[in-house]
C-alpha cells in the first residue's frame, strides 16, 4: 500500500515536469521582451531543459533500480523546485540556462521512478495500463499548460514559475518524505540480490527492446516534430487561434489514446492489433488534416483528435520493452525507451524546420511521407515478428 500511494504522488511529479516544460512556450515571448533577449537566445533557454532531461534518464534509471526510490523522488523534486525558483529570479542568459538545465537534471528522475513504482505496487498485468496513465500526462499536461493562462492570466511570467516551484514542494516533496517513512525496506536487498544474479540480456530481448524504442521514437518524433502543429499550420497557413485549438484537440486525444491503449494492451496478445489499428487511425487522420479545406473547422478538429488517439498506441512501447528485459531492470528499460522518444523528438523538430523551409504553402507530401508511413511500418514489423504468446488469465 505505501508503494501504491507513493506511485500516485509520483504521477504528480511527472505531470509537473510536463506542465513546467510546456508552459514555457506560453511566456517565452514575455521573457525575451523583459530581459531583451533575441529569439535565438530564448530558444537556447528552451532547449536547455530537454538535453539533460533526456540524456540523464538512462544512468538515473540504472541507479533507481538499485536504490531507495522514495529518497530519489523527494530529493529530485526538491532540486527541481529550487532550480525553478532560481530561474524565476534570474536576470541574465547564463543564470536562466543553468537553472533550467538543473531543473531538467532533477526531472530525469520522475518518469523512470514512477514506472518502477508502478511495477512494484501493481499487478504485473496492470503495468501497461499504469504506463498509459503515466504517459497520458504528456497530453493532459499540455492541455493544462494551455488553459492556465486563459483561466489565470498572470501579469508576470515570474509569478507563474514561482507558483510552479511552490506547488511541487508542497504537493510532491512533503508527501513523499512522509510516505517514505512507512515504506518497507526488504525490497532493497532483494533487488540487489536479483540484480547481481539474474541480469542477463539475451539477443531476443535486446531485439524486442529495440523495436519498442523505434515505436516510441515514432510517437515522440511525431509529437515534438509537429511542434504542436507548428509544421502543419505553417504549410496550411492557419492562424494562431486555429493552431491553438488544434493543438488542444491533439493533446486531449493523446491523453485519452494512451489510457485506452494501455488498458487494451494489458494483455500482450492484443498489442499487435492495437498498434496496427492505432497507426492506421493516425495515418487516416493525418491525410484528413492535410487534405481537408481550411473552412472545414469541425472536421479538422475531429482529425486532430483522431491523430492524438492514434499516437496513443505508442505507449505500448513500455510494456513491450519491460516484458523483454531481465527482472529488476524496469527503471533502466523505461528510461532507454523514453530517452529514445525524447531525442528523436528533438531531431524531428529540426527535420520539421527543414521541411517547412524547403516546402511551399500547400506542399504537404513530405509531411505524409515522413510522419505517416514510419509508424505503420514499425507496428507491422512488431506484429509480424512477435513470437506467439500464451493466453493470459
Amino acid at each position: 500500500m505505501p508503494n501504491r500511494r507513493l506511485w500516485l504522488v509520483s504521477l504528480l511529479f511527472v505531470a509537473w515536469l510536463i506542465w513546467a516544460e510546456t508552459s514555457f512556450q506560453f511566456y517565452d515571448h514575455a521573457l525575451g521582451r523583459d530581459l531583451q533577449l533575441s529569439a535565438s537566445r530564448v530558444s537556447l533557454i528552451a532547449g536547455s531543459f530537454l538535453v539533460p532531461y533526456g540524456l540523464l534518464q538512462i544512468p538515473v534509471g540504472r541507479l533507481l533500480d538499485q536504490g531507495q526510490i522514495d529518497r530519489w523522488i523527494w530529493i529530485a523534486a526538491l532540486m527541481a523546485s529550487g532550480f525553478s525558483l532560481t530561474f524565476a529570479f534570474s536576470t541574465d542568459l547564463v543564470g536562466l540556462m543553468l537553472s533550467r538545465m538543473g531543473t531538467g537534471v532533477a526531472c530525469a528522475v520522475a518518469f523512470p521512478a514512477s514506472a518502477l513504482l508502478a511495477r512494484r505496487a501493481l499487478p504485473a498485468n496492470r503495468f501497461a495500463l499504469a504506463m498509459g496513465l503515466t504517459d497520458s500526462l504528456l497530453g493532459w499536461g499540455a492541455v493544462f499548460a494551455a488553459l492556465i493562462p486563459l483561466v489565470f492570466p498572470w501579469t508576470d511570467w515570474r509569478q507563474l514559475v514561482v507558483f510552479q516551484a511552490l506547488f511541487l514542494a508542497v504537493m510532491v516533496v512533503l508527501p513523499v518524505m512522509a510516505l517514505g517513512r512507512g515504506l518497507p525496506s526488504p525490497e532493497l536487498p532483494q533487488n540487489h540480490g536479483g540484480l547481481a544474479s539474474s541480469v542477463h540480456w539475451n539477443r531476443a530481448g535486446i531485439g524486442k527492446v529495440i523495436k519498442a524504442c523505434l515505436l516510441y521514437a515514432w510517437g515522440g518524433g511525431f509529437v515534438f516534430g509537429l511542434a504542436q502543429y507548428g509544421l502543419i499550420s505553417g504549410l496550411r497557413v492557419w492562424g494562431a487561434e486555429r493552431t491553438q485549438w488544434m493543438s488542444l484537440s491533439m493533446s486531449f486525444g493523446i491523453g485519452v489514446g494512451m489510457v485506452v491503449a494501455g488498458w487494451l494492451g494489458s494483455r500482450s496478445s492484443r498489442r499487435g492489433l492495437v498498434l496496427l489499428t492505432g497507426t492506421g487511425i493516425n495515418v487516416l487522420a493525418l491525410i484528413a488534416l492535410l487534405q481537408l479545406p481550411n473552412q472545414a473547422g469541425g472536421l479538422l478538429g475531429l482529425a486532430a483528435l483522431g491523430l492524438g488517439l492514434g499516437l496513443g498506441c505508442s505507449v505500448l512501447a513500455f510494456p513491450i520493452a519491460e516484458d523483454a528485459a531481465p527482472p529488476g531492470q524496469t527503471a533502466f528499460t523505461v528510461a532507454i525507451v523514453n530517452t529514445t522518444g525524447t531525442v528523436t523528438g528533438g531531431v524531428m523538430s529540426i527535420v520539421s524546420g527543414l521541411i517547412l523551409e524547403a516546402s511551399g504553402p500547400g506542399d504537404l507530401s513530405p509531411v505524409l511521407a515522413v510522419y505517416g508511413l514510419f509508424g505503420v511500418a514499425v507496428a507491422a514489423w512488431i506484429q509480424l515478428s512477435s513470437a506467439p504468446v500464451q493466453s493470459e488469465a
